[in-house]
């Protein structure tokens, strides 16, 4: 039971530490610390344990990856892309309902903390259209914007979860679409269903230039996805070849790439990611993890409870996707029946982990779209829960199905 509360004490300054607006990999090297102190690891030991994690193969792919992946989402916007893949769809779609769903997911392909807030101005200005209300448009632009999380590869996120699930991101994709699928449904069930479509606008552009502009404005997310997924190239070598293409078309220099780097570029992520890597091989090495474990089966919790449970709350009490994985992950996979985890695992594991996040009021994208469009905490609650609770019902099934 110590061991139980040691790593409690260690969850709870994390807790207190980000609510205060820390960085989160700074956030856990300092739970790192404190993990050694108060399971007597020694410090020479700590260092040693830092140095293997953060020079380690898959900790040095996942960094290169995603800050290949923030310089993509940075040359979107400045080339204004995003901007034309909106208004495509408008004159594309004919039922408004749909763009109004659409528009959050589409910004939703680009990994941006925060990045509701893009996406919230057009889904204000159809949801007005639509007479939703303001609940209404909370949900849907917040919860349509992270259907892709479950199985995307250009979110840190789900590299991540799948790094520290010892899977692939063609595995993680193979198992993980139905949750994605079951996100989805539950969108339109509880953001779209009852509103009414407004008359059809007049001057729409023609069909053949609103697919060429939309073409134009998505081909270099298609493309990664078209590499990575399709062909099976390596992410790394597909975010190269799509960069490189990106830049010769719309003629960025070197200099613009210097300047990316140096001032567009979020180095707190890799410092994120670092102190995550971190955390997990301390959680390891100091053996939190296996007594945090043997205290669970100690107290009779139902071991596919916790497993679902402990991520859980690692993503409702940080709100963030990486801490949920980073922190849930190492604890419960000592209580699954056999490693590696199976498919129906994998699904019950990580929905824990998304879900805490997603019904999280921490969670920055919920926080900024619920004052946006002023709407009431129990109103947009009662969008997210019901909605989350199917995904749940999904993950339950494939754990008992596969």
């Amino acid at each position: 039971m110590a061991d139980l509360l040691k790593l409690l004490a260690v969850l709870a300054l994390i807790v207190l530490l980000i609510n205060r607006g820390w960085n989160l990999g700074l956030v856990l090297g300092l739970a790192s610390l404190l993990l050694a102190i108060l399971f007597g690891h020694p410090l020479r030991d700590l260092g040693l344990d830092a140095y293997l994690a953060v020079t380690d193969r898959l900790t040095l792919r996942l960094t290169v990856i995603v800050v290949l992946i923030l310089t993509l989402s940075e040359i979107l916007q400045q080339t204004a892309r995003l901007d034309g893949m909106v208004r495509a769809l408008e004159h594309m779609i004919p039922d408004t309902r749909i763009v109004l769903a659409v528009v959050p997911a589409l910004i939703g392909l680009l990994p941006m903390t925060g990045g509701a807030m893009f996406s919230a101005p057009m889904v204000g200005h159809i949801g007005e259209r639509l007479r939703a209300s303001p609940a209404r448009k909370t949900f849907v632009n917040y919860w349509f914007r992270h259907v892709w999380e479950y199985v995307f590869p250009l979110y840190p996120s789900f590299l991540l979860g799948a790094t520290l699930l010892g899977l692939s991101d063609r595995e993680a994709v193979t198992i993980l679409w139905p949750l994605a699928l079951a996100s989805a449904v539950g969108g339109v069930l509880f953001g779209l269903l009852g509103l009414k479509p407004p008359p059809p606008s007049e001057g729409d552009s023609p069909a053949y230039s609103s697919l060429r502009q939309l073409g134009s404005s998505v081909w270099p997310i298609a493309l990664v996805l078209a590499l990575a997924i399709g062909v099976g190239l390596d992410l790394v070598i597909s975010l190269l070849v799509t960069i490189a293409l990106l830049a010769w078309v719309n003629r960025i220099g070197v200099r613009q790439f210097w300047e990316i780097m140096r001032h567009r570029i979020r180095w707190s992520t890799v410092i994120l990611i670092l102190g995550a890597m971190i955390f997990r091989r301390v959680l390891e090495e100091t053996g939190a993890v296996t007594a945090a474990s043997q205290v669970l089966t100690a107290m009779h919790v139902p071991p596919l409870v916790a497993i679902f449970a402990v991520p859980f709350g690692s993503g409702l009490m940080t709100g963030m996707g990486t801490a949920a994985y980073a922190i849930g992950f190492p604890i419960i996979l000592p209580l699954a029946s056999h490693s590696p985890i199976g498919p129906g695992m994998v699904a019950w594991v990580w929905a824990g982990g998304f879900l805490g996040v997603m019904m999280s009021p921490l969670h920055l994208c919920l926080a900024l779209t619920r004052v946006y469009f002023q709407a009431d905490w129990p109103a947009a609650y009662r969008r997210i829960l019901p909605a989350s609770l199917l995904t749940a019902a999904v993950a339950l099934a494939l754990l008992l199905l596969l």
